[in-house]
C-alpha cells in the first residue's frame, strides 16, 4: 500500500473480502474485492498510520494522463 504522506510502498497483512453491490440489471451481480487490514500498520519510512482494522481498502485503477485516440 502506498503511503499518502511520503509515497513509500509498504506491505501490509490483509484479509480479502468480496462485497456484492447492486446493479441496474437483475441478472448481473457485481462483486467488488475489498481488503481488511489485520492490524494497525504504519509506514516504514515516515512512521505515520496508513491502515487500521476498522476501515476497508478498495484498490482503484487510475487512468493515464494522456488519452489515445484511434482513428
Amino acid at each position: 500500500m502506498k503511503c499518502k504522506a511520503c509515497g513509500h510502498w509498504n506491505r501490509i497483512e490483509v484479509n480479502k473480502l468480496f462485497i456484492e453491490q447492486e446493479t441496474s440489471e437483475t441478472k448481473v451481480k457485481a462483486i467488488i474485492p475489498y481488503y481488511e487490514p489485520l492490524k494497525v500498520e504504519t509506514c516504514k519510512k515516515c512512521k505515520k498510520i496508513i491502515a487500521e482494522p476498522t476501515e476497508l481498502i478498495k484498490i482503484v485503477k487510475r487512468y493515464a494522463k494522456k488519452a489515445f485516440w484511434i482513428v
